[in-house]
């Protein structure tokens, strides 16, 4: 059966997110006839939607025509919603997006969104006690504002049925790829990877991640303990010296610091270790044994481990991938 696709597009929406989707979709729709020669049935139909019908422009400036307006889109199955740039308050804003999209998940469409577009399903309330993720540098701004929905930043794609995710800017591809096997089948999708040359394999978004520990929180006697593990959090970290420092009991120290940080204080440390050596990895020569040490760890062995299960791949695969960035 024919999937009918609706990409929506608005001011200022990313047009790689837009172009590079439905370049693949038109490339499914090749590679279907190629694989299946007697089905007279495309993969998909896709077309633009806006708001009002009429074009919009693009962050980069580029306008970007639609077929038809939301309110003449009420047929498709799948919805598209891409990443913008900057800020997305205005349009949050905006009571035609977010009403069209929740009849349109009332209907039974799924609406998939890309990189910032999250937040318009979120403000939808299509993610209310779900997990969901987005741009991990969006990841506080969304925590603040969503406190219901459960980010899991590290992800690269979360599909929750009736909803789907893809975290960073260029995770559209992955995400267009991953609905071309789930709504075709996995050799159509390789076929689309190969002639694009993506690596369709990549499902985490960890690798990517910056660890900057949550600041701006109001807890003063949390802020404090941070501001010393800052400069500290090589050397032997105890929690009760850690509450101490703070003027609380250790109980309470434990819980507002979760609060605050949305980690453990040791998980919060162990962050910050794997953080430095990242960078010691992707700008120095160093040899893991040393960066092992500098970081706070002794044993090279356990804290690879620790590293692949914080960033989703080893300190050498690491190196591999953003030594030369």
């Amino acid at each position: 059966m024919m999937l009918k696709i609706a990409m929506m597009a608005y001011d200022n929406c990313l047009l790689s997110g837009i172009a590079s989707q439905l370049d693949l979709f038109t490339i499914a729709n090749w590679e279907k006839r190629r694989q299946q020669p007697d089905s007279k049935e495309p993969f998909c139909r896709h077309e633009i939607v806006t708001a009002g019908g009429s074009p919009v422009t693009s962050f980069n400036r580029m306008p970007v025509m639609p077929k038809r307006a939301l309110v003449d889109c009420q047929d498709a199955d799948l919805i598209l919603v891409p990443g913008m740039m900057g800020r997305p308050d205005a349009l949050l804003g905006q009571p035609v997006l977010l009403n069209w999209l929740r009849q349109q998940s009332r209907r039974g469409a799924v609406i998939a969104s890309a990189c910032s577009g999250a937040f318009l399903l979120a403000e939808a309330g299509l993610l209310d006690g779900c997990s969901a993720t987005t741009h991990w540098q969006l990841a506080e701004r969304f925590r603040q504002r969503y406190p219901k929905i459960d980010l899991q930043i590290d992800r690269l794609l979360i599909d929750g049925g009736h909803y789907l995710c893809a975290g960073g800017t260029s995770a559209h591809q992955d995400l267009a790829l991953y609905l071309i096997e789930k709504n075709g089948s996995a050799k159509l999708a390789k076929a689309c990877a190969r002639m694009m040359l993506i690596d369709n394999s990549r499902r985490e978004q960890a690798p990517f991640v910056s660890f900057r520990g949550r600041k701006n929180h109001g807890d003063a006697p949390i802020l404090k303990v941070q501001q010393w593990l800052d400069k500290n959090y090589r050397g032997k970290v105890v929690v009760k010296e850690l509450a101490r420092m703070s003027d609380l009991n250790e109980r309470t120290f434990l819980r507002r610091f979760r609060k605050a940080t949305g980690e453990a204080p040791l998980e919060y440390v162990q962050r910050m270790r794997i953080e430095q050596a990242k960078k010691l990895l992707a700008g120095s020569e160093q040899l893991l044994e040393q960066i092992t040490r500098v970081v706070g760890y002794e044993d090279v062995s356990s804290f690879r481990r620790l590293f692949k299960q914080i960033v989703g791949v080893s300190p050498t695969v690491y190196r591999q991938r953003f030594s030369a960035l």
